[in-house]
């Protein structure tokens, strides 16, 4: 993670980082490069905290990924910052990569008005955790070459929503390897060969149509086999023509066959999954699906999806997250919220807290880290501005659990 703010221009930036919270077998370095020591299948979460130094500025924060100094196809995302606000912008993916695999994040910033910059902000709360300007996760998955089942898929074309549920179409591909995606062009549909447990995460880029300042909500879920994922739907609003990424993840476990769809729907057809193509920059694409089959060939893997269903309202004073639905459970035990771990390991942690206000009327700022048996998990704090409209605040980390271990958010 990076405890210092970060702040460019239109030309594109590397993100650096100064703080080595936890690290094994990825060599990473000031200067924000990193590169894998073995061969093998990764996963790479990014979170960047944005916003402007002073909170006065607006504009769009682009973020994307280079490979030995040359931009990865594909790998642009966007996300707004208006006056006051901050938020989390996330950029995943799922690559094969060799040993001395070198790869980087860059980003950019464009600002609406003169004399204001943007960039990855850094702050310090009182009484909590380190809000970094950047929290870098990257977790080796499996050893060699395709040696788990993984995909990674793009949607390339722009697909505007209505109030009835779309199927997002993902017509272009990266990686994939024992997942049939032979119907994910014209249907959408991600066919899984072998049963096992699957992470899956959309990191879906919405906005208003070209030429227009629409506002609304975009609604993003999934659905397994023709029906909806239950407590599986995110929301973020739009404000006259703002970009940003809207995230919904799960850990599920699929039978060989089961089919998975992404569904989108909006409260304003100008509104939707948007595809661009800013200059000397990566193409943005509509949506980034990744998935990959969480593999344990000696016992069963350790998982948790869980979820509230219950409105929760925050104060200045800390509250633990309830989590009262186990949607999929294996040694680890959920009581409510806190996460007792049954097995020692390295372990990704991944939460995505809805936010918002009652009646949508309320304005300030949502906070969002991670406690380890009751004391707070260094530079995991994360940030959400909520100004009469909801989204979704993203926090991640890796990081070595023993059992007996106790976690909350």
């Amino acid at each position: 993670s990076s405890t210092k703010s970060q702040v460019s221009g239109k030309k594109g930036k590397v993100i650096t980082y100064n703080s080595d919270d936890g690290s094994y077998d990825v060599s990473a370095f000031y200067n924000g490069t990193f590169v894998t020591e073995k061969d093998g299948v990764y996963l790479a979460v990014f979170g960047a905290q944005i916003s402007s130094p002073r909170r006065n500025g607006k504009g769009d924060i682009h973020m994307w990924m280079r490979q030995d100094g040359e931009n990865v196809p594909d790998s642009n995302s966007i996300q707004s910052v208006d006056h006051g606000s901050t938020s989390v912008l996330v950029y995943s993916t799922v690559f094969q990569a060799s040993d001395n695999y070198k790869f980087e994040l860059a980003y950019s910033a464009s600002t609406d008005e003169d004399c204001t910059r943007l960039g990855l902000i850094a702050t310090q709360p009182e009484n909590e955790p380190l809000v970094p300007s950047i929290i870098i996760t990257i977790i080796q998955l499996s050893d060699g070459a395709n040696t788990i089942s993984y995909a990674q898929l793009f949607s390339s074309k722009t697909q505007l929503g209505n109030s009835d549920p779309e199927v997002i179409i993902l017509d272009s591909v990266s990686a994939a390897n024992r997942i049939d995606i032979a119907t994910t062009e014209d249907h959408g549909t991600i066919k899984y060969s072998e049963a096992g447990v699957y992470f899956l995460i959309a990191n879906t880029q919405i906005g208003s149509a070209e030429g227009t300042h629409a506002s609304g909500e975009v609604h993003l879920w999934m659905r397994l086999n023709g029906k909806d994922m239950p407590n599986s739907n995110t929301i973020k609003t739009i404000r006259n023509g703002s970009a940003a990424i809207l995230i919904c993840q799960t850990v599920v476990k699929l039978e060989a066959k089961d089919k998975v769809q992404l569904m989108f729907s909006t409260t304003n057809k100008e509104l939707g999954v948007i595809v661009s193509r800013p200059k000397s920059e990566p193409r943005v694409p509509g949506m980034i699906f990744a998935t990959f089959q969480l593999l344990n060939e000696e016992k069963p893997i350790p998982y948790a999806q869980l979820s509230s269903s219950q409105t929760q309202w925050g104060c200045v004073t800390p509250k633990i997250v309830k989590l009262d639905n186990n949607d999929g459970l294996q040694r680890i035990r959920n009581d409510n919220g806190i996460l007792e771990f049954e097995e020692s390991g390295t372990y990704f942690i991944m939460a995505a807290a809805q936010c918002g206000s009652d009646e949508n009327d309320g304005i300030g700022d949502v906070h969002l880290w991670m406690k380890l048996n009751g004391k707070d998990i260094a530079n995991s704090n994360t940030i959400q501005t909520v100004n009469k409209d909801t989204a979704v605040l993203v926090c991640q980390t890796a990081m070595v659990i023993q059992a007996g271990d106790k976690l909350e958010m």
